[in-house]
């Protein structure tokens, strides 16, 4: 059955529908919006009828409900009756419940009938409470003599599955179960079978695929069962392990991005495979692949959406670009970054090798996960199971679009936010995954993520949390949502943190404004209490510098590089990378979790473009050979993380100890210092002075003591020692110096 309706309509509750006979055809009914009126179910004993005044003059009192499969008639009563437009509208109760997932038709005093459509219903609590499933099947579960498969859709009046076996195709009629589950075992050996689900919700028949398979054919076509024997086992024990989150130096990049470039020099270029591989050039010295990232010193590889995304053709991947914020199957790896598409089996393994391979040379792996939205509502598997649950709806009705992508899921009812952490129970125990960095966190419900938070510390409390933080515009009270005003409420959750990005760099949407490290001197108070890790500050900020992501660029937005094109145009490239370089390294010495986008190190560009998401390769590539001009400020950020992990001063966890430890300090009108003293217990160096000189012309700087040794200059940085220090500190302009003793 096919419900047809106008381009742009908005609420079902908003037409007047009924089942026109004369408008069927090749065996679907059309629903238009004509005549009669219309009824749904809002509450378990609650129906809302709309009745047109050109019916009747909308009078059609008394009414009564049919059950349509045993033929029971029961009484309505009028509760209320109201003048609503064009419309009378009439709130209606039962006695008892009517079920849900039950057809049933509502009939007026003319004889004449309607089809009952589900409302409100399946947004109220009681709903949420009748049907919540604590089970951990939903999906396929393969056996070789069997297969079971159970899907959530407790409002769906008929459930088959659908399997495809070479050029045969099957329906099987699935059973419904207690708590909306449907449920169909089959006594064969089904591996590698494709299957999709046939579902039925107010009398329209939807085809699904299944958004708890974990495997699927190119494009997500056909959802797979597959043999979890046959995958690659991940390593849980060589997972790298974390004493506190500030351990952490996070660096995000792109599988694509990464190794596309034939200059990265590797053989699989795109794909998680590549990663893998490190390489070496013999005559240079020069690094690339892994060996890059190892020599680079991070501890943590964030990688752009690896889940399967829409936005690229997996058949021909190089057509089109994403960066893969486009959900399209939530525990599925991304087919485009596998060496063949056409073996399900081959983007499971291969990401998991990729996930061993970075574990055993000592990286953590952060999934970057949307789940605030999916990439298209009407196409994506939630509705087809249960009409309007999975999505937040407007006071008008309207879906919401906090995300900015035409809807937000809400993660505030229980079959939605368990979904959300099963997936990151499976992401964890299945693939190894070291830590997830939500998008846009902000349309997250402050309760899902304390369990997802709470499931993270009971499995391995070195995962890492963290996200977007930003208070988005979703219905959701300001107290559940997971922003970073709700901080407080989320202990063991980091959120991006823009205040220092804005006060080191400018503010992010104004092209004109100069931070700290662009010149502008005056944001220095403010910027001396983001050093510190932002702990403590002000209700808006954090309570421990565990909870502070220090950045100044992402994948989001211009490349710093790219940005001060714009803000400081009369100025040089050579002053360019001075400031880059110091601004970097404000980023990796702070208090808090430093993270770097990929090439920040090498003053990457995007040739100008702001939002990236779509652009080609030519723009978003790393070309390893441009890059490998910049070898000094890719050594001086290398020697800064040594500092930084040579020493636990720098990744103080909480803000008594940067408090006690750390005092920073203005001088003239350009240096700020940034003093750890009486530290010796948190490494080989009792007392550190790390100058940071944000103006482009020299300062001289008085050294009382003479005793001190410099370990950072304008030309090389790291724990090998430079000289000692026998006189006063010249810093040269947009420079960063530290002394050690």
């Amino acid at each position: 059955m096919l419900l047809v309706l106008d381009e742009g309509w908005k609420d079902i509750r908003n037409f007047r529908l009924y089942i026109d006979e004369n408008e069927c055809k090749e065996g679907c009914l059309v629903l238009t919006m004509q005549g009669r009126f219309s009824c749904y179910l809002d509450e378990y004993n609650k129906i809302t009828v709309l009745v047109p005044k050109s019916y009747y003059g909308g009078e059609i009192d008394p009414f009564y409900l049919i059950d349509t499969e045993t033929s029971e008639t029961y009484e309505l009563k009028v509760e209320e009756k109201c003048d609503f437009y064009n419309e009378i509208k009439y709130i209606l109760s039962i006695k008892g419940f009517v079920k849900v997932g039950t057809e049933y038709q509502v009939i007026d005093t003319y004889q004449n009938t309607n089809y009952l459509f589900l409302g409100y219903i399946a947004r109220t609590a009681e709903f949420d409470k009748r049907f919540y499933y604590e089970g951990q099947d939903l999906g396929p579960t393969y056996r070789k003599e069997r297969t079971q498969f159970k899907v959530w859709a407790p409002t769906a009046t008929q459930v088959q599955l659908i399997l495809y076996e070479d050029d045969v195709t099957h329906f099987r009629r699935m059973k419904r179960c207690p708590r909306g589950v449907w449920e169909l075992t089959i006594d064969q050996d089904l591996e590698g079978c494709r299957y999709r689900y046939e579902i039925v919700n107010n009398l329209i028949r939807q085809e699904a695929i299944d958004p708890y398979a974990i495997a699927s054919t190119a494009n997500a076509e056909y959802s797979v069962v597959v043999d979890p024997s046959k995958c690659v086992k991940v390593n849980q024990a060589i997972r790298p392990k974390l004493e506190h989150p500030t351990d952490a130096i996070i660096y995000e990049l792109s599988i694509r991005d990464f190794t596309i470039d034939p200059s990265s020099r590797v053989n699989q270029r795109g794909k998680f495979l590549g990663l893998t591989e490190e390489v070496v050039d013999e005559k240079t010295g020069r690094r690339f692949g892994l060996a890059y990232l190892k020599e680079l010193g991070v501890t943590h590889i964030q990688l752009l959406p690896i889940f399967d995304f829409s936005g690229v053709d997996e058949l021909n991947p190089l057509d089109s670009y994403n960066w893969g914020y486009n959900p399209a199957q939530y525990n599925v790896p991304e087919g485009s970054y596998a060496s063949d598409v056409h073996n399900p089996y081959t983007r499971i393994n291969e990401l998991r090798t990729m996930i061993n391979c970075l574990h055993e040379n000592g990286f953590g792996v952060i999934m970057d996960v949307v789940y605030n939205h999916v990439y298209e509502r009407r196409t994506f598997p939630f509705d087809a199971m249960v009409p309007t649950y999975f999505y937040r709806y407007d006071y008008q009705g309207m879906p919401s679009d906090g995300s900015g992508c035409g809807n937000d899921l809400a993660t505030e009812r229980r079959m939605v936010r368990k979904f959300i952490l099963d997936s990151i129970k499976f992401w964890t125990k299945e693939y190894g995954v070291d830590g997830f960095r939500f998008d846009l966190m902000g349309i997250l419900d402050v309760d899902t993520m304390n369990e997802i938070s709470q499931f993270c510390e009971e499995y391995d409390p070195s995962i890492l949390l963290y996200g977007e933080g930003w208070d988005m515009n979703t219905p959701l009270p300001q107290a559940q949502k997971a922003a970073k005003f709700n901080a407080y409420k989320l202990p063991r959750i980091a959120h991006f943190n823009d205040a220092f990005r804005d006060t080191i760099k400018g503010h992010t949407f104004n092209h004109q404004d100069r931070g700290l490290a662009l010149g502008n001197f005056g944001s220095a108070n403010y910027g001396k209490r983001l050093l510190s890790g932002s702990s403590g500050l002000n209700e808006d900020m954090f309570y421990q510098p565990t909870q502070s992501i220090n950045y100044i660029e992402c994948h989001d937005n211009h490349t710093l590089w790219d940005r001060m094109r714009l803000s400081n145009s009369d100025e040089d490239s050579l002053t360019w990378q001075k400031r880059q370089i110091l601004a970097t390294a404000m980023v990796i010495l702070a208090q808090g979790i430093p993270f770097i986008h990929c090439g920040q190190e090498f003053f990457r560009s995007k040739q100008g473009v702001e939002n990236s998401y779509n652009s080609p390769d030519s723009i978003n590539a790393i070309r390893w050979d441009e890059a490998y001009q910049h070898e000094k400020s890719m050594n001086l950020v290398k020697g800064y993380i040594k500092i930084r992990r040579a020493h636990r001063a720098f990744r103080l966890h909480n803000a008594y100890l940067v408090k006690k430890h750390l005092s920073i300090f203005q001088h003239h009108n350009s240096v700020i210092e940034y003093n750890l003293r009486n530290v010796k217990d948190y490494g080989c160096w009792n007392d550190i002075r790390v100058f940071f000189n944000t103006q482009n012309y020299e300062v001289n700087i008085p050294i009382i003591t003479s005793d001190f040794t410099l370990i950072a200059d304008e030309n090389q940085s790291g724990i090998t020692p430079i000289k000692l220090l026998t006189g006063d500190l010249k810093m040269p302009p947009l420079s960063v110096m530290i002394l050690v003793k």
